[in-house]
C-alpha cells in the first residue's frame, strides 16, 4: 500500500481524522462507509483470508450488540413482537446495529493502523518532541502483542518439557494458572528493565536521533493537506447539523441536515477522506505506468537500469534489447 512508504506524521494525521468522524457521528451511512473502508484497507495490507477470518471472530460481536440493545431498549414506534411485558422495537435493533457497527469500524481501523505504523516510526514521529509520551503510548501498543507472542513461547516450552495433558480439566486450569503467572510476573519485570535501560542511555536528554530513517519529503505535503481539507469540511458539517438523525421513536432525518446539502457535503467529504489510500495507489499506479511507457519510447535509460536489461548484438555492437526493438519498429514503419 501507497500510505506505507509516506512520513508517519501523514499516517497518524490520517487516521486520526477517519478516528474522529466515526467516533463522532452516528448515523447510518457514515457508519457504513467506514465499515466498508476499513474493511477494505484491512484486505490490502493482510489479505483476503486474514480479513475473512477478522471478520469470522468480529460479527458475533456485531449480532451481540444489536440484540442487546433490543432487549435493553424496548424505545421505539415499530414493535416487531413483544414477549411477556417486553417490546422488541424495529428502531432499537437499528440503533444497535449502528452502534456495533461504529464500533467494528473502529477496531479495523485501529487495526490497519498497527500494520502500518510500527514503534520506531512513531518515536520517530514523536520521539523528539514527547519523549516519555511517545514512549508510554508505544509500550502500550506494544504490550499485547509482545505478551501474546511470549505466552506461546512458554505456552510451547511447557508443553515440550512436561508434556501435554488436555483430557484432564484439572491440568488444564493448572497449565493457564502458572502460564498467567509467568506472564505477569514477565510483564512487570519487562517494564522495570526498559525504564531502567531507557533512564540509563539518557533517553530525556534530548541528544539522540530516532532510530527510523524518516525524512519529510515534497509528496508528504499533499495528503497531509487533502487529509485537512476534507477533514474540515466534514466537521464544519457535523457542526451545521449535516450528521443529525433520529433513531427514537422512529427514523427521522430532520430538515437542518438536508438545508443547503450538508448531509451530502458530509458524506462526499468523509467517502473521499476514506477513499484517500485508494487514491494514492492509483496516484502511483498511473506514475508508474507513464515513467514506464517514458523509458519504452526513448532510448535514453539509466544506467543502473540499463546494467539489468537485457541485451542484442545489433551492427556490430552490444545494445539493448527494448531500444533494438524500437529500431526494428521504426525501419518497419518507415
Amino acid at each position: 500500500m501507497a500510505l506505507k512508504r509516506y512520513h508517519p506524521t501523514v499516517i497518524f494525521l490520517y487516521f486520526a481524522a477517519v478516528l474522529l468522524v466515526t467516533m463522532l457521528v452516528r448515523h447510518p451511512v457514515i457508519a457504513g462507509i467506514s465499515f466498508l473502508f476499513a474493511v477494505f484497507m484491512r484486505w490490502r495490507l493482510t489479505g483476503v483470508v486474514k480479513t475473512l477470518k477478522s471478520l469470522l471472530y468480529i460479527l458475533p460481536m456485531l449480532v451481540f450488540i444489536t440484540c442487546f440493545n433490543a432487549v435493553a431498549n424496548d424505545r421505539g414506534m415499530t414493535v416487531l413482537f413483544t414477549i411477556g411485558r417486553r417490546s422488541f422495537s424495529l428502531e432499537a435493533l437499528l440503533y444497535g446495529f449502528i452502534s456495533g457497527l461504529t464500533l467494528l469500524s473502529v477496531l479495523f481501523w485501529f487495526s490497519c493502523y498497527s500494520d502500518l505504523m510500527d514503534n520506531g516510526r512513531f518515536l520517530a514521529m514523536l520521539g523528539k518532541r514527547l519523549p516519555v509520551i511517545s514512549m508510554m503510548v508505544s509500550m502500550i501498543f506494544r504490550y499485547i502483542p509482545d505478551t501474546i507472542r511470549h505466552g506461546r513461547e512458554i505456552d510451547m516450552s511447557q508443553r515440550a518439557l512436561l508434556g501435554s495433558d488436555d483430557r484432564q480439566r484439572k491440568a488444564k486450569v493448572t497449565r493457564a494458572v502458572r502460564l498467567a503467572s509467568i506472564l505477569m510476573a514477565w510483564s512487570m519485570e519487562n517494564a522495570i528493565e526498559t525504564a531502567d535501560a531507557m533512564r540509563a542511555k539518557g533517553y530525556q536528554s534530548g541528544l539522540r536521533r530516532p532510530y527510523a530513517r524518516v525524512r519529510w519529503m515534497q509528496r508528504d505535503v499533499l495528503p497531509v493537506l487533502l487529509t485537512v481539507l476534507l477533514t474540515c469540511l466534514a466537521v464544519v458539517g457535523i457542526a451545521m447539523g449535516g450528521a443529525a438523525f433520529l433513531f427514537y421513536p422512529e427514523w427521522y432525518v430532520p430538515s437542518r441536515a438536508l438545508q443547503g446539502g450538508r448531509l451530502y457535503v458530509l458524506v462526499c467529504a468523509f467517502a473521499t477522506l476514506g477513499a484517500l489510500p485508494l487514491l494514492l495507489d492509483l496516484g502511483e499506479w498511473f506514475r508508474d505506468e507513464l515513467c514506464l511507457r517514458r523509458h519504452r519510447s526513448s532510448d535514453e535509460i539509466s544506467p543502473y537500469v540499463a546494467a539489468m536489461l537485457p541485451r542484442r548484438h545489433d551492427a556490430g555492437r552490444w545494445r539493448l534489447a527494448s531500444c533494438v526493438v524500437i529500431d526494428e519498429r521504426k525501419r518497419d514503419n518507415s
